[in-house]
């Protein structure tokens, strides 16, 4: 044996809810598990043998929609979030302005993670408040959701909107009422365009070390929080090309499962390259697409407007381009993965599955929603007849909820995320961060599926609570359906890659509210500790 873990409180999320107290590694998969003295005993010369001394062991946390090269990218801009410290305007404006500093006149200053609905004056910046901070350098403040932001005159100029530019298709460009100038607000794709211009133009300028950097930076942090694997939600060919290489050289520490943008997906079905195809670290997954916006920045397609507002959100797809590219890519045999927030998107995208998968379906491909917030319950009957699956991010409840309370109002905010009526109707529903928009953090993930309680402590939906065991089970067993990967990972069973988590407490045993507190002692992908707490 290579590993012997003993004396350990053994988690194995399989179907009979087995504990054990050890477990055995050979390779990079589990060879046995059972008591102390029975693992014991399959010792040899070169076993290293570890002694938890009662802490318990969980499947490695599989996070099923992640942004890892954005996140990355990310880190090194400014962190305006409110978990940083940031509560008012001022803050926000001395961090950039502090970066600016820092920073060659001419060259960009970004931010990221701001949610206006967390600030004492709890409004929008624009583009007046960052034109203080400097007028030599263009700056761009992305809010909390990643689906708006803000920019301040410079880099207005830089991306050319001015009064009389056009919406682009699935975005807006904000207006002073008053003057009609840009205020610097943008959103959907107005916002998007210019931040996947920004970001492929540094990730395709800077060398293979600056890129396997960034990506290594990033997976460090997701393996200190217990993540064994992910699914990265937004891959181009550049992108899938840098993790395969990171692989041959031994430097990445996490499987990835690749959600492959449509716009540049063609690549793929021309070269033959088959959904699931690749090695066990990196895996060609699904088509990637957009229907609409975002909840708390008011730009998911909504069919009844937004709380004192007008306003029913931004369709990022038409309902003719949805249903052309699900029959497409469907035709084509690769699974599918719609970002859909709103009632009225995830209405068009039932409807576009139903036209590939018919009425009542086994969905042999798994396609899949994205987020699926605003859910209505006729449509999880639907999408449970054609068994189509929920990635979803219950940590949104905590990191976005008192915005969603604000966009939807009480009443309709209580019937977001519904994750108990989801798995009443037998819809399999994982767990995911969206990482950089909320912290790739299993544990707070799961803390918020039992108790769904807003960053300043509402409830939301109390009917719609899981279990400690179902929350753990989102980001292992569950979660390893997404990927087809169920026979490999997500539970602790012989023959499966001893892909686990150590942590100091049973947070199945614990009160929710003190599951962040839980310590990740040890991170192992494949048998080889990949993080240890010191």
């Amino acid at each position: 044996m290579d590993m012997i873990l003993v004396n350990a409180n053994v988690i194995t999320m399989d179907p009979a809810a087995r504990r054990e107290s050890a477990l055995a590694v050979k390779w990079d998969r589990i060879f046995k598990v059972g008591a102390d003295h029975e693992i014991r005993g399959l010792a040899g010369a070169g076993t290293r043998i570890i002694d938890l001394r009662g802490k318990t062991i969980l499947p490695g946390f599989i996070d099923t929609h992640n942004h890892l090269s954005f996140y990355g990218y990310l880190v090194s801009s400014v962190d305006c979030r409110q978990a940083s410290g940031v509560s008012c305007i001022a803050d926000i404006i001395d961090r950039l302005r502090s970066e600016a500093d820092r920073t060659p006149a001419g060259q960009w200053v970004k931010g990221w993670g701001y949610a206006h609905y967390y600030l004492k004056e709890n409004r929008p910046l624009t583009r007046t408040d960052l034109d203080e901070v400097s007028d030599k350098h263009p700056i761009l403040l992305i809010q909390v959701s990643g689906h708006a932001g803000v920019a301040n005159t410079p880099a207005l100029d830089l991306f050319g909107y001015t009064k009389d530019t056009p919406d682009p298709p699935g975005g807006a460009i904000r207006h002073d009422p008053r003057t009609g100038e840009p205020n610097g607000i943008l959103e959907e794709s107005a916002l998007m365009n210019q931040v996947n211009g920004l970001f492929l133009r540094d990730f395709l300028t800077w060398s293979l070390e600056q890129r396997v950097g960034i990506i290594e930076t990033a997976v460090n942090h997701y393996n200190q929080a217990g993540i064994t694997a992910l699914h990265e939600a937004y891959v181009i060919p550049q992108s899938l090309q840098l993790y395969q290489e990171m692989e041959r050289l031994g430097r990445l520490n996490l499987r990835i499962y690749t959600m492959n943008i449509d716009f540049a997906a063609q690549t793929l079905l021309d070269a033959g390259i088959a959904c699931g195809y690749g090695t066990p670290m990196v895996k060609v997954g699904p088509i990637k697409m957009f229907m609409d916006g975002g909840m708390s920045n008011r730009t998911a397609a909504v069919s009844q407007p937004y709380e004192n507002s007008a306003e029913t959100g931004i369709y990022l797809s038409a309902r003719e381009d949805m249903f052309s590219k699900v029959e497409k890519f469907h035709n084509a045999g690769y699974q599918i993965a719609v970002h859909a927030q709103g009632d009225a998107a995830i209405g068009i995208l039932l409807d576009a599955f139903e036209n590939v998968l018919g009425r009542r379906s086994p969905n042999p491909l798994r396609h899949r929603i994205e987020h699926c917030g605003n859910i209505t319950e006729e449509q999880i009957r639907r999408a449970a007849e054609m068994n189509i699956l929920v990635s979803s991010q219950p940590m949104f409840l905590s990191h976005l909820g008192d915005g969603f309370l604000e966009a939807f109002g009480p009443e309709r905010g209580h019937r977001l995320y519904p994750y108990r009526s989801l798995i009443n109707h037998g819809i399999r529903l994982a767990g995911a961060s969206d990482s950089p928009v909320a912290p790739a953090s299993p544990l707070t993930g799961i803390r918020d599926a039992i108790l769904r309680l807003t960053g300043s402590g509402k409830e939301i939906g109390p009917e719609e609570r899981l279990s400690a065991t179902e929350a753990v089970g989102l980001y292992t067993s569950e979660a390893a359906h997404f990927s087809f990967d169920e026979n490999n990972v997500g539970t602790i069973e012989p023959g499966k890659y001893a892909d686990l988590v150590v942590l100091d407490h049973d947070i199945t045993g614990i009160p929710p509210e003190q599951i962040t507190e839980a310590k990740i002692e040890m991170t192992i992908v494949g048998g080889k500790v990949v993080y240890e707490h010191a």
